[in-house]
């Protein structure tokens, strides 16, 4: 599996229930990395979506405790062992690999799925902005390694700087 996020310097990730920022080009980056993939995120992470639906052009698991209906376009995990399954089956009768499958939000899928990741994108702001949720500090983390960072770039919208990280996480650790 392969994480995707936006962080402030802190790790922040969001702020009552949404984004701390939009980016144009970070959003689109997205969307570049995840079409034709599998994400899989939280229901108040979908609720963030347009419309609150499922991502188009990807295949969605929506991870969560909470019941919830069948919804066009999204399989349903109500616990890691059936996300684990739903992902296995994707696997068998796909043709998926462990790198297609990305985990995109919020802050306990992330908590919760980060040990099976191998990977992790970050899209790192520049300056601190409110926050309420978080993303791991990698930079703290002994089990993984930065080893790629774009050039700072700019936001014309936002007047933020921002850059690209790519973390790995060290061999030896549990894998998926």
């Amino acid at each position: 599996m392969i994480a995707i996020v936006n962080t402030d310097p802190n790790w922040g990730i969001g702020k009552s229930g949404a984004l701390q920022v939009h980016i144009s080009q970070d959003l689109q980056r997205f969307k570049a990395m995840t079409v034709g993939k599998v994400i899989i995120y939280g229901s108040k992470t979908m609720q963030t979506y347009p419309h609150g639906k499922p991502l188009p052009h990807r295949t969605n698991i929506i991870l969560t405790r909470n019941p919830q209906p069948e919804m066009a376009g999204a399989y349903i995990a109500d616990s890691l062992e059936n996300l684990l399954e739903i992902v296995e089956e994707l696997k068998t009768e796909h043709a998926y690999q462990d790198d297609d499958f990305i985990v995109v939000g919020g802050e306990s899928i992330y908590n919760l799925l980060l040990p099976f990741c191998n990977e992790c994108h970050v899209t790192r702001i520049n300056q601190e902005l409110p926050a309420d949720s978080y993303f791991p500090n990698l930079d703290n983390d002994c089990k993984w390694k930065l080893i790629a960072q774009s050039d700072w770039l700019t936001d014309p919208k936002n007047n933020l700087k921002f850059c690209y990280l790519h973390y790995q996480k060290i061999i030896g650790e549990n894998n998926v």
